[in-house]
């Protein structure tokens, strides 16, 4: 008998447990609901597949025949495994499983969004999520490309093609070194910024884009000295006094001491900078992207209010 020849159907292994459960016939098909005949037949069409036979018929009922523990053994096995991947597929149909892929700007990832995502997963244990930082344009272009099923970006950066969503707001400020001139002062205008070189960070980042726009509405271009890809080299620099720069104070405050540097408030309406939440369509979403989405919808708004 050739192996690739056998073919079972989940409907008479079950038949097949349950008899041997009950040990008659009779009781599995009351049991399942199904006639005897067709449950008798089943079982026989079976023994006839595996040339073998399964099951001692005698006065007391029915037992197994060493092949049919065998049988048994290996039923149980499959209807199990078929148990837990239905369970499975009914989780990542209601959202309760599944993989997400989760694009986010520097300072999203910190305080607020880190306690949110400890959260979710807790709630949400056989949910994993792949979280990468990146600059906001090339989030977009992540969320454009399916790269990013949810992209957390600065709402000034434009993204029509994505549906958006707010999120919540962040505060930008100017840091410098301990003992630069504007050390001492509690506000700023950008126009007393901008008379000093930058550190500034990585070209077409939210932030930058805000300095650059903000600089032109002055007649004046920034005094780039430098351009780094992230917020703790910048901090450094900073600190030995190679620039000054523009920094979320959520990201700033924790790091002050260790950098030798100043947060200063920046008096300037761009500075609130609002953070959205960016999907292509959130209709099409996997149902555990879109749990995430709403999840982080409602922590946006709670934080709002």
């Amino acid at each position: 008998m050739s192996q690739t020849s056998l073919r079972f159907d989940l409907l008479t292994l079950q038949l097949f447990v349950a008899v041997v459960e009950e040990q008659s016939i009779a009781q599995a098909a009351e049991k399942r609901h199904i006639a005897v005949s067709a449950v008798s037949r089943r079982i026989s069409d079976l023994e006839v597949m595996l040339q073998v036979e399964l099951l001692h018929r005698h006065s007391k009922g029915i037992e197994p025949t060493p092949a049919g523990y065998a049988l048994l053994e290996h039923a149980r096995i499959i209807l199990g495994n078929v148990a837990t991947l239905e369970s499975d597929l009914l989780g990542h149909r209601q959202g309760t499983r599944g993989y997400i892929r989760l694009f986010v700007n520097t300072s999203a990832t910190l305080e607020s969004l880190a306690g949110e995502l400890s959260s979710f997963l807790r709630a949400n244990p056989f949910i994993k999520i792949d979280l990468e930082e990146s600059i906001s344009p090339l989030t977009i272009q992540a969320l454009i490309e399916s790269r990013a099923d949810i992209g957390i970006f600065g709402g000034n950066i434009c993204a029509p093609e994505l549906e958006v969503f707010p999120y919540r707001e962040d505060r930008l400020v100017a840091i410098v070194a301990l003992d630069h001139p504007l050390a001492g002062r509690q506000r700023l205008t950008f126009a007393d910024l901008v008379e000093y070189e930058f550190v500034g960070l990585e070209k077409g980042s939210s932030i930058d884009t805000l300095c650059i726009r903000a600089a032109a509405e002055l007649g004046r271009q920034l005094q780039l000295r430098i351009r780094i890809g992230g917020f703790d080299a910048m901090f450094r620099l900073v600190g030995a006094r190679m620039g000054v720069g523009v920094a979320p104070m959520e990201i700033v405050q924790p790091r002050i001491q260790e950098n030798g540097l100043v947060a200063i408030e920046l008096d300037e309406p761009w500075t609130r900078r609002p953070l959205v939440l960016g999907v292509r369509d959130r209709a099409s979403l996997p149902p555990a992207s879109r749990l995430l989405l709403d999840y982080l919808r409602q922590g946006g708004a709670r934080a709002g209010s």
